[in-house]
């Protein structure tokens, strides 16, 4: 059996994935930072593990010499790629993670040539950020192959992780991201405001710098992309409230004041809330004539999700399902990977 080295195994998200990993017959090598969190977690499930710094050269030198694949579930993920991933391709190993972080995907790309050489696949984005919605996308490219504008939202209930919300915090006062004509553009936060309709009701939406600003242009080619999240009114209006503060936040003392609060007080969704909620997800193609498709899709609790899918991919990566280099889920599984996963419901909707 080929051997996977999953770091940050005692995260919030990690911990789900080792859940997974045993569920479908894997016994992978537990990685991270932290002795005793990574001790505890390897002796409840009888694991091998090793504690490694992130930026522990010779000891990952070490590791990977007996690796066929790293999973990074470490975020921020920006503080790991650019030491795991250069080691991945010296040593020949796959690298799959679960980010969200357009900067990440945008470093991993560059990548591309130097893996296809390698005979190496890189797949960042193998959780809920980005699978379900690169999936939606090439859905709809399926559906509308001239399509020139593409726009991607979703909303679930259940709360964030720790891990996630630190990555976010890190680049909140950079504002957002749209793609405009091929190109990264910069905007502000909740550049756009928009009520859309999906999940069975009418939805206050705000674009953020989701990861297919980025992927779905790699996924799709088409060249327009903006990417929402629901949000209450009450949120939307502390949004716009921070566009105000946003040079506060770049300051190195509201940084560790943030993310000291986020450690205190964001330990994301219950087991009960992973297994009762669901996220909903929307998309819309349109191409220069005015025709569009939509697509509406429902899936599991997206923390639960990103485990499955994550386990998914690397098998299937594993079993030589994904050409070397930079590629996305859907680039490498096809639009409708997503569906073998419990709780996945896909429609069109006719307006």
């Amino acid at each position: 059996m080929a051997n996977i080295f999953i770091y940050g195994a005692y995260g919030y998200t990690g911990k789900l994935v080792v859940e997974v990993a045993l569920a479908r017959g894997l016994k992978p090598l537990l990685g991270g930072r932290h002795k005793g969190k990574l001790q505890k977690l390897a002796g409840q499930h009888n694991l091998p593990y090793r504690v490694l710094q992130v930026d522990d050269r010779p000891g990952w030198e070490q590791v990977l010499a007996n690796t066929d694949l790293v999973l990074n579930c470490a975020g921020p993920f920006e503080l790991t790629v650019h030491h795991i991933v250069p080691l991945c391709l010296q040593q020949g190993v796959h690298y799959l993670d679960i980010t969200g972080e357009i900067a990440v995907f945008s470093y991993i790309a560059t990548l591309d040539e130097q893996a296809r050489d390698r005979q190496v696949t890189l797949m960042p984005g193998v959780g809920f950020d980005i699978v379900p919605t690169d999936c939606l996308a090439a859905m709809l490219k399926e559906k509308l192959p001239d399509g020139h504008s593409l726009q991607l939202a979703f909303q679930g209930n259940s709360g964030i992780s720790r891990g996630t919300a630190l990555s976010m915090i890190r680049k909140y006062h950079e504002g957002g991201l749209i793609r405009k004509d091929g190109e990264l553009v910069r905007v502000p936060i909740a550049y756009e405001v928009k009520k859309i309709t999906f999940g069975g009701r009418q939805r206050l939406c705000v674009t953020i710098p989701w990861g297919d600003v980025f992927t779905a242009y790699y996924t799709t080619g088409i060249p327009n992309i903006r990417v929402y999240t629901g949000v209450s009114p009450k949120m939307l209006k502390q949004l716009l409230a921070f566009k105000k503060l946003s040079w506060a936040a770049r300051t190195a003392v509201m940084q560790w004041l943030m993310q000291r609060l986020i450690r205190q007080t964001v330990k994301g969704p219950s087991p009960k809330q992973r297994q009762q909620n669901v996220t909903w997800l929307w998309g819309q193609i349109k191409n220069k004539k005015g025709r569009q498709v939509t697509l509406e899709m429902q899936t599991m609790e997206s923390y639960q999700l990103t485990a499955h899918t994550a386990i998914e991919a690397a098998i299937r990566v594993l079993d030589g399902q994904a050409q070397p280099g930079f590629i996305t889920p859907a680039a490498a599984f096809g639009a409708y990977f997503i569906r073998q996963f419990d709780k996945t419901q896909i429609k069109e909707i006719h307006e």
